[in-house]
């Protein structure tokens, strides 16, 4: 997860191994002495342009620099190869989600809950997700499923973001999920041909991993409380990543 203040602190750190004061960083970027302070005490970032300048002075990687390996702590531990479409087996720590969430247990029954979450319209959407704080980057859009597999009001169905605190603003709805083992699926063409589909939804992989894909592996359903999560990588949200929690058998 991604931390300003502590990418602040690799900054200076780098720039005093090289002995360079805060004024020649600034002067040979070209930015002002004061933007060099602010990126060193956690206070904003520079833009793409001044990070690979800032990397090229101090003679190290943009990676480096970013300490990407923090970014993400998801660990691919198996490849499961099925006509050319790569199913991830996958470590994934405990995780905070963030932003509109929608519970059963607050509506009559299954209907009224289903139609609030289709009236939730992509404004309720982006209002929420623009009050949260301390957003995890790089950031993606989550469509989460809580206990779809479990009785009615046990379920709720929320639109989320990962975030690194529980402090957020009113009306932003907070989940933690549990570390667990997932499977993961992307929406490319290899996978959606395994459901006879040229292109496909993330919500469609979800049965296919279910039906087809765990029993064939060994693999059931996580009661960890693990969630389903569809994770876009795009912004009109065409494409991305099925994860569904399992156990091996």
């Amino acid at each position: 997860m991604f931390n300003q203040v502590d990418f602040g602190k690799r900054v200076k750190s780098f720039r005093l191994r090289k002995n360079y004061s805060q004024k020649e960083i600034a002067l040979r970027i070209g930015v002002s002495e004061q933007a060099v302070s602010k990126w060193e005490n956690g206070e904003c970032l520079p833009d793409v342009y001044n990070l690979k300048l800032l990397a090229q002075i101090l003679h190290i990687s943009v990676d480096s620099l970013l300490d990407t390996e923090i970014q993400n702590p998801e660990k691919i531990v198996e490849t499961i190869t099925i006509g050319g479409a790569n199913f991830e087996i996958v470590e994934k720590p405990e995780t905070l989600l963030a932003g509109k969430i929608i519970y059963a247990k607050n509506f009559a029954n299954e209907d009224s809950f289903n139609s609030a979450i289709d009236s939730l319209t992509e404004d309720d959407k982006q209002a929420a997700f623009e009050k949260l704080k301390e957003t995890v980057l790089p950031i993606y859009d989550i469509n989460l499923s809580v206990n779809f597999w479990l009785n009615f009001k046990q379920r709720a169905y929320g639109f989320v973001r990962g975030v690194t605190t529980e402090e957020q603003s009113d009306g932003i709805d907070v989940y933690k999920m549990p570390a667990s083992l997932f499977i993961r699926a992307y929406t490319d063409k290899a996978t959606s041909q395994l459901i006879s589909k040229e292109q496909c939804e993330i919500w469609e992989l979800f049965a296919y991993i279910r039906d087809y894909f765990m029993p064939s592996h060994g693999f059931k359903m996580a009661d960890n409380g693990a969630q389903e999560m569809e994770v876009f990588d795009t912004f009109d949200h065409k494409t991305g990543y099925a994860y569904m929690p399992v156990e091996r058998i």
